[in-house]
């Protein structure tokens, strides 16, 4: 057994997303122990996923969603819910009485019954159809211009202009790589936005990203999806993500593939408040590489009185186990599959795999930043 001072050792904070997040099966589990062939080609396997997200544009694009005019809405309480959670369920750091109470209130909110009724429009009635935003370098924003005066900007959304950031993090205005266009294809009781990110800075220009976030409201019930591709220029990343709010939970089906590497990716989160003082969370997460698959599942308990979580996660390789780690009362170990040895190469891969789950929850997040508004 691992004692959790070694964990944590091991394992840094930014890569312990899965270990709050997760609980599983019990320790006496009759599965085979099972390690991958080569621990540390997985973890580089892992690291590589993120090659897609990795384009100046899409940077800029997550710069710039921050100012697309949007208007509240159901779906919009799911990122709040998703932030609020991230002290405890990615650092690993305690809550604050504070902070526990923003994670209940994010999760009341996602879970709140819908009115039914959704917008004629997915952009506030401010909003001039046809325009494009500037950056403006004096006063630090996006700005409308007149569409007569910078046409361009789809009939049906708004056209933003995404240029290099500098070492801050800041436009550079007079360094343009290319747009972001937003447009509304809602259709019936459907809402849809679809985002298309292009680079101009190649001839011919290169799509980076192109997608629709869609929801449906209901009396009761909310669904949405994200469906669409990213790409750095040369790899290219499938996503498909499905959310499903009721009154009772709050629920997210994020699939990434990359079908040139056979690599494949699915975690599904279930967010429930069993009472106001209680918040729970299930997960399974599911790598695939080749012929490997790599799995971790559980169920973790956050009590936001106390601020203690408990659960146990398991991971397996192809079916068998690799590690378990029981928490309770916050307090951590790990056993190795059947009392396997584990590595340093071993914690390697999975500081790895927990780590993909952190990058894969983060990226849906930027993902459906500029959607947020879909189903008000």
């Amino acid at each position: 057994m691992t004692t959790c001072s070694r964990w944590h050792t091991l394992l840094s904070p930014s890569h312990l997303l899965a270990l709050a997040l997760l609980a599983a099966a019990c320790s006496d589990n009759p599965l085979a122990p099972a390690k991958p062939a080569d621990p540390l080609a997985t973890a580089a396997n892992v690291q590589a996923l993120g090659t897609s997200f990795a384009s100046p544009a899409f940077e800029s694009f997550t710069f710039a969603s921050t100012y697309v005019p949007t208007a509240a809405s159901p779906l919009a309480a799911l990122r709040p819910l998703l932030r609020a959670a991230q002290p405890t369920l990615v650092t690993r750091r305690a809550l604050s009485p504070t902070e526990s109470r923003l994670v209940a209130t994010a999760l009341r909110a996602a879970l709140v019954p819908s009115s039914g009724a959704i917008a004629a429009s997915i952009f506030p009635p401010a909003v001039v159809l046809g325009t494009t935003y500037t950056w403006n370098a004096t006063t630090l924003q996006y700005e409308a211009n007149d569409p007569a005066v910078l046409p361009g900007a789809p009939s049906n959304g708004v056209r933003f202009i995404l240029y290099a950031l500098d070492l801050g993090g800041q436009p550079i205005a007079t360094q343009p790589i290319g747009y972001a266009d937003l447009m509304d294809e809602s259709s019936g009781n459907a809402q849809t936005l679809h985002i298309l990110v292009v680079g101009t800075t190649t001839d011919p220009a290169v799509t980076y990203l192109d997608y629709t976030v869609s929801a449906i409201v209901g009396a009761t019930s909310a669904s949405g999806a994200v469906v669409g591709f990213i790409s750095d220029g040369t790899q290219r990343l499938d996503f498909n993500v499905a959310i499903a709010q009721t009154a009772a939970n709050a629920t997210f089906d994020i699939r990434f593939d990359v079908n040139a590497a056979d690599a494949h990716v699915r975690l599904r989160m279930t967010y429930t408040l069993p009472d106001q003082n209680t918040l729970r969370l299930a997960i399974d997460f599911r790598l695939q590489f080749g012929t490997e698959v790599l799995t971790v599942r559980g169920t973790e308990t956050l009590d936001l009185v106390t601020l203690t979580t408990s659960g146990t996660v398991t991971v397996l390789v192809d079916g068998g186990i690799y590690a378990t780690i029981t928490e309770t009362d916050g307090s951590l170990s790990i056993v190795g599959g059947g009392g396997q040895d584990l590595t340093a190469d071993d914690y390697t891969a999975l500081n790895a795999i927990f780590d993909a789950i952190g990058a894969t929850f983060t990226r849906f997040d930027a993902l459906l930043a500029p959607g947020a508004s879909v189903g008000a």
